[in-house]
């Protein structure tokens, strides 16, 4: 996917709730904010983490349809029929991911998101954590170092605020 491909987004709104984004061409990216603008927002930078997600992950990036390819699609006009249509754009450069393979080390995988500064960390344990008020400078220092572990440990590890993260939290989230 080109860094400027752009995604028809479904925004639905209902009374007492948050702003809910959607992707039909790409299950399971959802987003939410308290104002359109925050939602589209959202939108752009979650789009971004779940392509290079699952780029990482070597999972093939389905081709953004065209809106009038959409409208040949049934699901999509009932899941369209009382949403705001909207055409979003990944965020660039908002999330770097990696992964080590090929040796044995605590951390698994780790992922950055530059403009909220978080650092989440994936150990080989399969438990996450999130880091919070990460600067991006570290971050480059720690992807950029040969002994992740002993990095992490004197670098980051009880110098930021963090918390388990749990993938529940998220469906919480989005049901906010």
């Amino acid at each position: 996917m080109s860094a400027s491909a752009a995604y028809i987004a479904l925004i639905h709104k209902d009374d007492n709730t948050s702003y809910g984004v959607s992707f039909p061409d790409l299950p399971g990216c959802i987003s939410a904010g308290d104002t359109l603008g925050e939602a589209l927002s959202n939108a752009s930078e979650a789009l971004a983490g779940h392509v290079m997600v699952m780029e990482a992950d070597g999972d093939v990036v389905p081709a953004a349809r065209t809106l009038e390819e959409l409208r040949t699609d049934r699901d999509f006009l009932n899941d369209a029929a009382d949403a705001v249509v909207a055409v979003v754009t990944p965020e660039a450069h908002q999330v770097t991911n990696l992964r080590f393979e090929g040796r044995p080390t605590l951390i698994r995988e780790f992922a950055y998101e530059s403009s909220r500064r978080e650092l989440l960390i994936t150990f080989s344990s399969g438990r996450r954590y999130v880091y919070d008020n990460v600067p991006a400078e570290l971050v480059a220092a720690f992807k950029a170092s040969g002994s992740k572990t002993p990095f992490f440990d004197q670098e980051i590890r009880d110098r930021f605020p963090h918390r388990e993260f749990d993938e529940r939290f998220l469906v919480a989230a989005s049901q906010a």
